[in-house]
């Protein structure tokens, strides 16, 4: 199967598992080979984004998270990819975000666990460590 092919599937199984919620896959989108478009809605607190690039890297971003998972051809990476799209979705995932002088630095996507919160995935861009350190969350709460 195409990765193009892989990536409409897994775009569908999230369309599936979400019902409640209006997803718009691009068949055709500039820059990329496919795209979702999950716009702000009731049940959903901010506009996220599901994209395939660079022909096998599934990709996610909402609010100051972007996280790649790849290659796509890999199951498991998939799977990974579905769990952490359908648990910010759902609300039981979060993202912790870390600022410097009010611009975000690093991200980290968490899952409940045990002790408390694991982290599943993270991003951070280089930067000097001047100006305060805040910490910041974003996490869906879709029953409000």
């Amino acid at each position: 199967m195409s990765t193009v092919g892989i990536a409409r599937e897994t775009f569908e199984r999230i369309k599936a598992a979400n019902p409640h919620l209006r997803m718009e896959i691009e068949e055709s989108p500039q820059y990329v080979e496919l795209a979702m478009n999950i716009r702000r809605q009731a049940g959903l607190d901010f506009d996220v984004y599901l994209i395939l690039q660079n022909d096998d890297e599934l990709h996610l971003q909402f609010e100051p998270f972007w996280g790649e998972w790849f290659p796509c051809t890999e199951p498991a990476r998939v799977s990974e990819y579905e769990a952490a799209v359908n648990g910010v979705l759902s609300g039981t995932y979060r993202a912790k975000i870390f600022n410097r002088r009010g611009s975000p630095v690093k991200a980290l996507l968490q899952a409940p666990s045990v002790q408390e919160w694991s982290t599943v995935f993270s991003w951070s861009k280089l930067h000097l460590p001047i100006g305060e350190k805040t910490i910041s969350y974003v996490k869906n709460k879709p029953n409000t």
